[in-house]
């Protein structure tokens, strides 16, 4: 091609703006904390040809799901899938969901009623006072503390914003999710805590593009 031509729509938009041609492979955009579409096509020409496909960076939403605080019946733990970006429940008593697994919520003691939970990194489960976890290769994620707000780009790795878990100190509550192992990022809001049944909701989105971290999205 003599050249490749990229538009952008932001989400909230309707329709695609060009930002750039270039005759290199790469092009970088800075889309001031908006997620949307790419289209990219290439110039022969005066021939264009647009690609069959486009490219997303708007997080993949997940509507409401009820978690279990670990002692309590039912799933504690949850995960995305990185080739959609949905997210599902999964034991944390089952060594077989440790691939699968991006954080569980704990009270961090035997029991269901004490509050604060939390939102805690998978590879704290086999020492968590419940002894239910069984040790396997589990998947280390860091937690932010609650969120001030959920549009803003979450913070960028570090050890000054991410946790090994943080507590759940009010409804609703938004926290920011690193996996460690492959750069994705995701956020969480959490909308109702039962310590009388161990219940937590959950809504997520998931970043689907490694090392991104714009969350902003359509409520």
């Amino acid at each position: 091609p003599d050249s490749y031509v990229i538009w952008f729509r932001p989400l909230v938009d309707s329709s695609f703006v060009q930002i750039a041609e270039t005759a290199g492979t790469s092009c970088i955009h800075n889309p001031l904390g908006m997620t949307g579409e790419y289209k990219v096509a290439a110039r022969f020409g005066s021939d264009v040809y647009e690609a069959a496909t486009l490219a997303t960076t708007v997080p993949v939403h997940c509507s409401t799901r009820t978690l279990a605080e670990l002692d309590a019946p039912g799933n504690s733990g949850y995960g995305w899938s990185r080739d959609s970006g949905f997210g599902r429940s999964y034991s944390m008593r089952q060594a077989g969901s440790a691939s699968y697994v991006d954080f569980y919520v704990t009270d961090f003691h035997t029991g269901s009623y004490t509050l604060p939970y939390c939102i805690a990194s998978p590879h704290m489960g086999p020492s968590d006072p419940s002894g239910l976890v069984p040790v396997a290769g589990w998947r280390r994620s860091g937690i932010t503390d609650s969120l001030p707000r959920s549009q803003s780009p979450l913070p960028a790795i570090d050890s000054a914003y991410y946790f090994n878990y943080s507590p759940i100190a009010r409804t609703p509550s938004r926290f920011g999710v690193y996996s460690v192992a492959d750069d994705h990022y995701a956020m969480v809001q959490v909308t109702r805590v039962d310590a009388a049944t161990g219940a937590v909701d959950i809504e997520s989105w998931f970043q689907l593009v490694p090392g991104l971290r714009l969350i902003a999205h359509r409520w």
